[in-house]
């Protein structure tokens, strides 16, 4: 899959948050298709401490979450009717896109814009780093081109 339909993957999924409240089951081939079965979200430091409603314990800034953990926040707000328009996505590297997203539920009171830096793998979404700024976007493009560079290394060539 290419950079081109992982974002049309991604736009879809987005658009599934339409304000009404649904089912994850109903999207979940949708986040299927966009994320990657060993998919982490790193938390930004320095970033918005939030108690999950799902598991009742407080999501702290610089810790990772797996696909499962992901997929649950997903869940919850989807069944709260949550709202996600998409404000960027740019390609800044090598299977490295800039992500930006405006999440809204007006039954919580919640209005925030978060920004990702997504790493690519296999055609889906592997990896999403928290960012606040340019500084830290250059930083998690750093990052994700080492990663990028490490999985590529595991493959032996003929050299």
């Amino acid at each position: 899959m290419s950079s081109n339909k992982v974002e049309a993957a991604l736009r879809q999924y987005f658009a599934a948050y339409d304000g009404t409240p649904k089912e994850f089951k109903e999207v979940e081939p949708l986040f299927d298709a966009t994320f990657h079965d060993k998919f982490k979200l790193v938390r930004r430091t320095g970033g918005r401490k939030y108690i999950d409603g799902m598991r009742g314990n407080m999501v702290d800034e610089g810790i990772v979450l797996d696909r499962d953990a992901e997929k649950e926040i997903h869940a919850s707000y989807l069944k709260k009717g949550t709202n996600i328009t998409l404000i960027h996505y740019r390609r800044i590297g090598l299977d490295c896109y800039d992500c930006e997203f405006r999440l809204q539920c007006s039954s919580e009171g919640i209005d925030e814009v978060f920004r990702v830096v997504y790493t690519l793998q296999d055609g889906k979404i592997e990896r999403s780093q928290e960012v606040y700024n340019d500084l830290d976007t250059i930083k998690a493009k750093c990052s994700s081109a080492l990663h990028t560079f490490n999985v590529l290394n595991k493959y032996q060539t003929n050299m």
